[in-house]
Parts: C-alpha cells; structure tokens; sequence
C-alpha cells in the first residue's frame, strides 16, 4: 500500500526528434530539475536524445504513433503518480501539489482528470462534469490532463489502442479509448475542477468536418457500435452541418468518406484475427 503522504509523481512526457531537452524549459513553472520526468523521444537511429540529468530519464524509440509513445510510457514509468503530457504544454504553478493533493484527499480515485485552459487563462471546455467520471464524462478528458496511480492501472494489463492517436491510423480518440477500457473494470475515475496544464486554443470540435476526423470518429463508431456506425455517422454529419463544420453540398461525399473509415478499421480488425 502507498503511503498518501509520501506520493511521489512522474510526468511522461510523449515528444519526436528530440536533440536536446531545452523543449523543457517553457514547460514548467520552475526549474525542471524539480521534477521527476520520463521523457518518450521517437526519432531515428544516430538521433538520440540524451539526458545528463538525474530527474529526467530518456527513451528513444524508432516506433511512431503517439499511442505507441503512451505504451512504452506505461511499461517504464516508475512514480507512485503518472501524469500525461506534451511537449507543447506549460504547467501552472503548483500544479504538482494540486495533483498529489486530489489523490490524498480522494483515495479511492485510481485516475483523476483535471482541467485546462489557454494561456489568456480561458477554459479549454465547459467541465460541468461529476466527481465519479460516467462513461458519457470521459469524453471530456484531455490526455494531458490525466493523472493516474501506477500500480493499479498496470495491474489491469490495459495498453493504448495503437490505431487510433496522433501518427496512428486513425489520429483521434486515444486517451477516450484508454479510459473507456478503465472504466469498464473497477477502476474509479474521479474528476477534480482545477486546472493543471495551459496549451493554445484548439479543439477538434473546431476542424469537425474534415476528412480524417470524420474517417476516425466513424472507425470509433464502429469500434463501440457495430451495426449501428452508419446510424451515429449521420448523426454526426447532421451535427456538423447544423453547426456550419461542412457544407449541405459536401453531405454524401462526407458520408463516403466515413464509410471508408469503416471498412478500413474493419480490414484491420480482420487482419488481426488472420494472424
């Protein structure tokens, strides 16, 4: 069992062809030396990314994917507390006691999604969430915002899907699918209304419309809802077309290109039960 007063916290951090680590500097409030990091750098072979630093632990990798990057996080993290993160993220002040804190005052929570905003201090969404995270909740979550206990979400042996995510086939959804899988064992999923991390305003609500999230959202659909994909599909262009994320013109088109995102995450279903 951990001691609730001695947590200590890691933050894994997923980046690409690092050559150094001053990509870390803008990140913290402090001098990074005050943290415990491990730091994920996909790039190629006689690119590696070094670290003379006795906090910072460095792995290279010649995978690409950002679930990948996740994965090997999972499997070499070593803190009582994981955090999530990016490379293009800058913490707010204190945000590690705001962390370690949540956990000693909730101790039955094994993850905790926290807030964030941009850097005017506006909020990144409207988080009129619960406390107990539902599975509708969850798709609220932003992967730099979670926060989770080592142990128990090593023990439920779940991985990141590697076909969905930044890199990956389809480039959404990832940190969704991930707790999803969480929430389905007994896992708690607590969620605590204080922002941790500022990052620029962008939100995929906001490029909706376009062909690879349209193609990602429908493989998600499928993922989740079989036979009735094609029902959430038009669902969900009937949305993008209500708020002016595509054009009435552009509604089949869209619909085809969501059929082949289905047919395509089907192919690597099959694929996988081929082998």
């Amino acid at each position: 069992m951990i001691s609730q007063d001695t947590l200590s916290l890691e933050i894994l951090i997923s980046t690409m062809k690092r050559s150094n680590l001053d990509f870390l500097q803008p990140m913290f409030p402090k001098d990074f030396g005050n943290y415990n990091i491990l730091i994920i750098n996909q790039t190629e072979k006689g690119q590696e990314l070094t670290s003379k630093y006795d906090n910072i632990r460095v792995l290279n990798s010649y995978e690409k994917g950002l679930s990948k990057s996740r994965n090997l996080a999972l499997k070499n993290a070593k803190g009582d507390i994981c955090l999530l993160a990016d490379d293009d993220i800058k913490y707010v002040e204190n945000f590690d006691n705001i962390i370690k804190k949540a956990f000693k005052s909730n101790k039955n929570f094994d993850v905790i999604t926290f807030m964030m905003s941009d850097f005017e201090g506006n909020l990144a969404k409207k988080y009129n969430l619960p406390k107990l995270h539902t599975y509708k909740s969850l798709v609220k979550a932003n992967s730099v915002t979670i926060a989770f206990k080592r142990k128990p979400i090593l023990n439920t042996k779940i991985v990141f899907d590697t076909n969905f995510g930044l890199g990956s086939t389809f480039e959404i959804a990832e940190e969704f699918i991930w707790l999803r899988s969480l929430f389905k064992t007994k896992i708690k999923i607590g969620f605590i209304a204080k922002v941790i991390v500022q990052h620029s305003y962008e939100s995929s609500g906001r490029f909706g419309g376009d062909d690879r999230i349209i193609a990602a959202r429908s493989a998600l659909f499928y993922k989740y809802s079989k036979r009735f994909a094609h029902i959430k599909l038009i669902r969900y262009l009937f949305l993008m077309l209500k708020t002016q994320q595509i054009k009435t013109k552009d509604v089949f088109k869209k619909y085809r290109t969501g059929h082949k995102g289905i047919n395509l995450y089907k192919a690597i279903l099959q694929s996988k039960k081929s082998k």
